[in-house]
């Protein structure tokens, strides 16, 4: 049974980008109490590791993970770099850990990805090889909603994708095609956002969403996830 929850981090809703997830593991800021994590980890089925990325706690803006691969900024420190391979080696969770030297360093938000496609901005077309090596995956360079920030305006797993609320029908089957998923829709989280890569964090077995999502924004969250 597929699990949904609304859920603020410390009181703020736009969780989506304090968090990283796949199918087998999250990655979740220093700063969230131990309740907030084990919570988490049932809902999606994940070990968790807290951590932060370049000193910080935006996780979910900087990195992208998918289950063969794991990207991170080139602003990420010597010691968290340590801590994450760690974590995976322990696990068992074998992933290419790729450094991608881009200047923008918010890789979360622009890159959309599950275990089998890719979506990432044309802000990062030079880095389109190393990505699809590390991801193994094939990658398309492009847009969401006309938006370039591909990663913070949709959401996707390896069962459906929610995106802006302006994606066009033709676009709509494009990433359908692109991620082979199953379920896809539009819709919004947070009392209206239509940035839903920023206010949700999901796998193909459950969601986080933001606090501030309605019912309504809910119930299409769901369909559009494949979670009911």
């Amino acid at each position: 049974m597929a699990m949904i929850i609304r859920k603020y981090f410390s009181g703020i809703p736009t969780i989506g980008v304090l968090a990283t997830t796949t199918e087998d593991f999250t990655l979740l800021p220093i700063f969230l109490e131990k309740n907030d994590v084990d919570e988490v980890s049932e809902v999606l089925g994940t070990k968790c590791l807290q951590i932060n990325i370049g000193g910080s706690s935006l996780i979910g803006s900087l990195s992208v993970a998918n289950k063969y691969g794991l990207l991170l900024p080139k602003i990420v420190e010597d010691e968290e770099l340590k801590k994450i391979k760690n974590f995976l080696k322990e696990n068992d969770f074998d992933l290419t850990i790729e450094i991608i030297k881009s200047k923008n360093t918010a890789l979360g938000n622009l890159i959309l990805t599950n275990d089998k496609g890719s979506l990432i901005s044309v802000e990062l077309k030079d880095f389109k090889k190393e990505i699809e090596d590390a991801l193994n995956v094939e990658v398309e360079v492009g847009t969401i909603a006309e938006l370039p920030t591909v990663g913070s305006n949709a959401v996707v797993t390896n069962k459906g994708c929610l995106t802006h609320p302006l994606v066009e029908d033709e676009e709509l089957e494009f990433l359908k095609s692109l991620f082979k998923v199953e379920y896809i829709g539009k819709g919004t989280a947070n009392k209206g956002t239509t940035s839903v890569g920023a206010c949700i964090i999901a796998n193909s077995k459950g969601a986080v969403v933001g606090g501030d999502t309605t019912g309504p924004e809910l119930l299409m969250i769901e369909d559009a996830l494949g979670l009911i």
